[in-house]
């Protein structure tokens, strides 16, 4: 059942951002830099945190950069790693992105009352915690 709800909630917000020629992978990327301090982050963390393996984390941000959606330039603390930054570009989309998942928030909780939702989230939180402190892969 987990698997079915997250593949539709992926599809409807696909759905929608596809006006904005933003696939679903790279939307959860440019909504994780939205949410970093200053609008960018290491690479490998980027990568760490959604779980992605470096092949696909790495073909999403090459994908966005094709679309001038962010930048990519060495860490001037470590040339060995890169940071990832937003653009003017992936900004001035920000507020319809994220509404692109308010949408589908909406349409999945519409049913359900307030403390239902609150404990989903929370129960899903302690799984993604889980799952995470558990992960048999490099990533």
């Amino acid at each position: 059942m987990l698997t079915v709800t997250g593949r539709l909630v992926q599809e409807q917000v696909a759905a929608r951002l596809a006006p904005l020629n933003v696939s679903y992978a790279q939307a959860v990327v440019l909504v994780q830099l939205y949410r970093a301090p200053g609008g960018s982050v290491a690479q490998s963390d980027l990568i760490d945190s959604l779980a992605l393996s470096r092949a696909s984390g790495t073909l999403v941000l090459t994908q966005l950069e094709a679309h001038g959606l962010i930048n990519r330039s060495p860490d001037p603390a470590d040339a060995r790693r890169l940071i990832i930054s937003l653009t003017d570009a992936s900004e001035a989309v920000e507020d319809r992105v994220h509404a692109c998942f308010e949408e589908v928030e909406n349409v999945v909780s519409r049913s359900l009352e307030a403390a239902e939702v609150e404990a989903a989230f929370s129960v899903l939180g302690r799984m993604l915690d889980d799952l995470r402190q558990h992960r048999t892969t490099g990533g």
